[in-house]
């Protein structure tokens, strides 16, 4: 039976379709691009190639050079980032009527979790502890410890305990250390729908969009 719920944040709680996902994607090619000192288009294929190696964009950065990570978080999510995202008037009545413990997961920095929670009012509906990118040895998902860490939070395990992300490998992941995981949203791409790993005793369920949440529980549990 499901008791908790550990839910990514960008493109999980709020929808892929949001402004606010593509100023994120915007802002990390142009860290990338500065960084390295090309343009941006240039970027974009540098990155698509380093992530077939690396499992973040954090990762091939820190690999090449990037020691001021606080720089990097600073350009990727300023505070004005929020005005890129819609507030859901649906999305606090969905949160109230899952009456199970919710936290969230994320790669991101802590305070972009709050800015983001707060603008879409849902803050409360979440535990006060978030398990962000600075938590996690500056890794995150989808290295086993990060959903351990996130478990040991909300105190789960694996068995009782569902996590929801849009991302292919960080769902992954999760089945991987033998969790139930969600893939959320819609996939126009099956290169990028999430694989049971072999060997793994993990599930993996898809649906279109949070709100489809309340049915899966209702068949799981």
């Amino acid at each position: 039976m499901i008791k908790n719920l550990i839910f990514d944040l960008d493109m999980t709680v709020y929808s892929a379709s949001s402004k606010m996902s593509t100023g994120i994607s915007r802002r990390i090619i142009g860290y990338c691009a500065r960084f390295f000192n090309i343009d941006f288009s240039q970027a974009i294929l540098e990155r698509e190639k380093a992530l077939k190696t690396y499992e973040t964009t954090l990762d091939w950065l820190k690999s090449s050079g990037l020691t001021d990570v606080e720089d990097y978080f600073a350009y990727v999510h300023p505070e004005s980032e929020v005005e890129e995202l819609a507030y859901d008037p649906d999305l606090p009545a969905l949160l109230e009527s899952i009456k199970l413990p919710k936290m969230i997961l994320t790669n991101s920095p802590g305070e972009h979790a709050e800015h983001v929670l707060k603008k879409l009012r849902v803050r409360d509906y979440f535990m006060p502890e978030i398990s962000d990118i600075r938590a996690n040895q500056l890794k995150g998902k989808p290295y086993d410890f990060s959903y351990r860490n996130a478990l040991s939070i909300i105190g789960g395990t694996v068995e009782d305990t569902l996590f929801l992300d849009d991302w292919k490998t960080y769902v992954e992941g999760y089945a991987a250390i033998g969790g139930t995981a969600v893939q959320v949203g819609k996939i126009l791409d099956e290169s990028r729908r999430a694989v049971l790993p072999e060997g793994s005793c993990g599930r993996i369920f898809y649906i279109d969009s949070i709100y489809d949440l309340p049915r899966l529980l209702n068949e799981l549990n």
